[in-house]
């Protein structure tokens, strides 16, 4: 009986591993194929995984490639302004949202969900009709301001999901404390409210910009006047079979950045943590 019971606790953590390995795996294999096809120096052959030698040359093709380097400087623009409307939109309506009563806080947190559970051709479809049918009015909407439009739309709830937690969780208190001290309302919200809150505004502002660099489906209804972003260009180069291997070494260097900057953020939150328990 105690034979059995060991068998069947061991059989239990190797189906645990495995299930973590496999769950990892999905993750971080493509991710890591990514990062060895950028230094692949055959990444555009037949067969793209033979290793045919280590390379910088897909590097610099996200500077010599044109059209790659455009599609390129196109996405930051757009996922730079939105993440910045999106997070400025969600800060002040997640202050908003809090100076209501609960139940008109239920009803409109109910609201701020639908566009996340929304599917992205939903979404992408719908301001793509809004934008045809201002385009008599506004003859250049496609392009970079209904793309514009569209990633502030689908950002902006995100932000208000990270930043309201937070200000629930402040002291009510502070605001009315710098008022007491002299503050007008709108230096109170400034100097006191939005500070107390911005781990939570950063933390949004990264999960906003992450969203809007590499979306597909929105960008494509919303796209036009040969302005598009970078997953576009990946799309379009592959079905026409010029596929540039410089979109693996922007990937790879995105995924790079983004690390450091999570890994900066952890470093500095664990050395504020320290000093604050000193």
């Amino acid at each position: 009986m105690l034979i059995e019971t060991s068998w069947k606790n061991v059989l239990a953590n190797v189906l645990k591993v495995l299930f973590v390995v496999l769950v990892f795996s999905i993750m971080y294999v493509p991710i890591v194929i990514i990062i060895y096809q950028s230094f692949n120096k055959t990444a555009n052959s037949i067969s793209p995984l033979a290793w045919g030698g280590f390379t910088f040359e897909h590097y610099k093709e996200i500077f010599t490639d044109r059209q790659l380097y455009t599609s390129i400087l196109d996405s930051l623009l757009v996922s730079f302004w939105a993440t910045l409307l999106s997070t400025v939109f969600g800060v002040f309506a997640s202050i908003g949202l809090h100076a209501l009563n609960k139940k008109a806080r239920k009803a409109m947190d109910f609201l701020n969900e639908i566009p996340m559970l929304n599917s992205e051709i939903v979404t992408g479809i719908s301001i793509m009709l809004v934008c045809s049918l201002i385009k008599p009015l506004f003859p250049g909407v496609f392009g970079f301001p209904s793309m514009l439009l569209a990633h502030t739309f689908f950002m902006t709830p995100y932000v208000i999901l990270m930043v309201l937690p937070k200000l629930e969780q402040t002291d009510e208190a502070l605001f009315e404390a710098a008022q007491d001290l002299g503050c007008s309302p709108m230096k109170s919200l400034v100097k006191v409210v939005i500070p107390s809150l911005s781990t939570a505004i950063l933390t949004g502002a990264l999960i906003a910009f992450t969203l809007s660099i590499d979306d597909f489906v929105i960008s494509f209804y919303t796209q036009g006047g040969g302005f598009s972003n970078f997953s576009n260009y990946v799309y379009s180069s592959y079905t026409k079979k010029n596929f540039s291997a410089g979109s693996y070494a922007f990937n790879a260097l995105l995924t790079f950045v983004t690390l450091g900057i999570v890994l900066a953020i952890s470093l500095y939150g664990n050395h504020k943590k320290k000093g604050e328990n000193k």
